[in-house]
């Protein structure tokens, strides 16, 4: 997925406009930036908090001074650069602009959520698992035999290192719910197991609160 995928539809300031309008849109689209652009051009991202320091709201904003870091991103860079940069700059809102420095829109925070949301496989059914391993442990392809030969799908595969211990988080979204077969085969290749996050059949989701039911009418 790329920037130019994630557009927004938002205003965009003009030199010209009064702080209390930027204000305005701001509140209006529930972002804490905006970018002002000039014949096309993208010039710079206007913060909600230069503006409040303002003494006086309705003066254009051409006569703010602006920070010479221009946060954006390029049309055809990869979602995760788009991701770097909103944690980098803790961003509400990322300019997309061509080579020639042409804007073309926004990603918002929202967008950009719902795109890892999907990315990430979150809005589909299934258990996830946490394990441990060292770096020079990690084989993405003996993790997925594993997962093979239970039957079970990676949905996604998430890392991180762990800062104390300098050792690897793997995350694993898989589609099934019922992981317990799949637990106990990586902890047979002495994976060490941190969490699991198994949603319930419906089924049984239902028969328990079923049984809730009945216990509350017979009390």
């Amino acid at each position: 997925m790329i920037a130019r995928e994630l557009i927004s539809s938002v205003p965009v300031l003009h030199p010209s406009d009064s702080g209390t309008k930027a204000l305005r849109l701001m509140n209006e689209y529930h972002l804490t930036q905006l970018p002002m652009v000039v014949d096309s051009k993208y010039l710079a991202l206007v913060e909600e908090d230069d503006i409040m320091d303002l003494e006086d709201p309705d003066v254009p904003l051409e006569s703010m001074e602006y920070s010479s870091t221009r946060p954006a991103v390029m049309e055809y860079a990869h979602l995760f650069e788009a991701l770097k940069l909103f944690y980098d700059f803790k961003l509400s809102a990322l300019p997309v602009v061509t080579k020639e420095n042409e804007y073309l829109g926004i990603i918002t925070k929202d967008n950009l959520l719902a795109a890892l949301a999907r990315y990430n496989g979150v809005k589909e059914p299934g258990g996830i698992i946490a394990f441990e391993v060292d770096p020079r442990d990690y084989a993405l392809s003996e993790i997925a035999r594993i997962a093979e030969s239970n039957d079970v799908t990676l949905l996604s595969v998430n890392t991180i290192t762990n800062p104390v211990t300098g050792k690897l988080e793997v995350v694993l979204k898989t589609n099934r719910q019922e992981l317990q077969g799949l637990v106990a085969t990586f902890e047979r290749f002495n994976y060490v197991i941190k969490y699991i996050f198994a949603e319930e059949p419906e089924e049984e989701l239902l028969k328990k609160n079923y049984d809730l039911l009945m216990n509350y009418i017979g009390m």
